[in-house]
């Protein structure tokens, strides 16, 4: 659309804000009238049942976080959160068509085999992620878990936020700062989290969701020192939603409706490739931490080197700012839903 075309990147000729549209493919009788049945008959009434057990799944979560809170002792209390709303988020997935995940950890070196020996994130690590959908919330929670942060956009501090935030936070536009009162560095959160036993940090550099076709420009989340930990180690992982018909990528538009199409379809899928932890980047090799005799290395280039090789996705020049601006254009010519700024 050519009134988009200012949020098309020069580099790459890439929109990567816009909704996927599924591609147009000439179709047998017999495919076109199952298209039409699972459209407007077997897809709506689909919907409305599995959106009715996610808000009993919602209320479910309620309920035992609620009951989660009379534990005195700190670990039995993240033991029994992990467990409780690790199986409603697996649950939530499967009733929203993802009944199998893709989900693999690989190395980027040729020839060579992932050898994790059985690593995985835990609590005080940071998981690095592409952002693509409010679903990339519900797999982590399954997998981890985590603790999620929002990013400032200029001094890269965070702030905490609950998993229902982060679930909503794709609907949003992008806060271009964060209270100066609840901003905090990365670091603190990661030590605040191995101590407590909360679980893995999880950041999305890109600070805003795209529609999985190219990855923003990354914020340089490692280059201020305070966001540093030596302690804690640095998983990368990228997130793909693969679909013929309705896609489950949530860029933009309302997030009820959206959710009402992926409930329609009859399966959904997902890809997760996690990077093998021996090609990861570590904090401890991070200028402001490394000795003096091993050759330090820029965190955040690695990471970003590492993450377009594990998506297979270019990165454009836009930013999470660029997206707030797109927003704000196409809500200001669209009727009815409007974003909260």
């Amino acid at each position: 659309m050519e009134k988009f075309s200012k949020w098309r990147d020069s580099g790459t000729g890439i929109q990567p804000f816009l909704q996927p549209v599924p591609a147009r493919t000439q179709q047998s009788a017999v495919a076109s009238v199952f298209g039409v049945i699972k459209s407007y008959a077997v897809g709506p009434v689909a919907s409305v049942v599995r959106l009715a057990a996610l808000a009993a799944i919602a209320a479910l979560d309620v309920v035992t976080a609620a009951l989660g809170t009379l534990l005195v002792v700190p670990q039995i209390r993240r033991g029994y959160s992990r467990l409780t709303r690790s199986a409603l988020a697996r649950l939530a997935l499967f009733i929203m068509g993802f009944h199998t995940i893709d989900a693999k950890t690989v190395s980027l070196r040729k020839g060579r085999r992932s050898t994790t020996n059985g690593q995985s994130a835990e609590s005080g690590d940071v998981i690095v992620a592409n952002h693509v959908s409010y679903i990339d919330i519900l797999w982590l929670v399954a997998r981890y878990n985590p603790v999620f942060v929002e990013l400032d956009n200029a001094s890269t501090r965070v702030r905490p936020v609950s998993m229902w935030t982060a679930l909503r936070a794709p609907a949003r536009a992008t806060p271009a700062l964060l209270p100066a009162s609840e901003a905090q560095s990365l670091g603190s959160v990661v030590r605040d989290a191995r101590v407590k036993r909360m679980g893995p940090v999880v950041v999305f550099p890109e600070n805003a969701t795209t529609n999985g076709r190219a990855l923003l420009q990354l914020l340089p989340v490692f280059e201020d020192a305070a966001n540093l930990d030596e302690k804690a180690k640095v998983y990368v992982m990228a997130l793909k939603y693969p679909a013929q018909a309705f896609s489950p990528v949530y860029s933009l538009g309302n997030q009820f409706v959206h959710l009402f199409g992926v409930c329609a379809q009859i399966y959904n899928s997902l890809v997760v490739r996690m990077l093998d932890p021996e090609d990861c980047p570590r904090m401890k090799d991070a200028p402001a931490l490394c000795d003096e005799d091993v050759e330090p290395v820029d965190i955040d280039d690695a990471v970003a080197d590492r993450l377009m090789q594990l998506s297979r996705l270019r990165m454009t020049k836009l930013t999470a700012m660029d997206k707030r601006d797109f927003l704000t254009f196409y809500h200001k010519r669209a009727k009815g839903y409007r974003p909260t700024i």
